[in-house]
């Protein structure tokens, strides 16, 4: 007899969850998806954790999680999403890139991360804190139109690249 699977085993990814039909409910599904309220540097997070909300319910059931998570958009974002016509996931998550997702280049971030130093009168707390935002806003340059394949090597560089210029 098979154990029994946990909460963090089953909301794993979709891969696991759909090859074993394990699926878990929309509303703990649900519990995945923050409040987004607009800010631009919690964007690729919220779409991240929607995209595993949706990983991990069944396809019958996506329309019904696509509704609640429009009511999980609030302030700005509710209000210019009420005045569209999104009718799928994928057209929600382009909005909502196009409309919070500063639009660096992948260069630009690069330049930022390798020419920053720490600054003379700036504590090491403060230090890793900028290190580590220029860090994220590199990598989700970099993300914005990589392919599912290269997703994983890619994150994984620009951590490379973020703690060498931290050392």
């Amino acid at each position: 007899m098979d154990p029994p699977i946990s909460g963090f085993q089953n909301a794993v990814g979709s891969g696991v969850a759909r090859m074993n039909e394990q699926f878990i409910s929309v509303g703990e599904a649900l519990k995945l998806v923050p409040r987004f309220r607009g800010n631009k540097q919690e964007v690729l997070a919220f779409i991240g954790n929607v995209d595993s909300a949706f990983s991990v319910i069944k396809p019958e059931q996506e329309v019904i999680l696509y509704m609640f998570v429009l009511t999980h958009l609030t302030g700005k974002p509710r209000s210019t999403i009420s005045h569209t016509n999104l009718d799928s996931l994928e057209e929600l998550k382009e909005f909502l890139r196009n409309s919070y997702i500063e639009k660096r280049t992948l260069d630009f971030q690069a330049s930022q991360v390798f020419k920053v130093r720490q600054g003379k009168d700036e504590r090491v707390p403060e230090w890793i804190h900028k290190i580590q935002t220029l860090g994220s806003q590199f990598r989700e340059a970099a993300l914005l139109n990589c392919h599912d394949g290269a997703r994983e090597g890619i994150v994984d560089l620009a951590d490379r690249l973020r703690n060498i210029c931290f050392i």
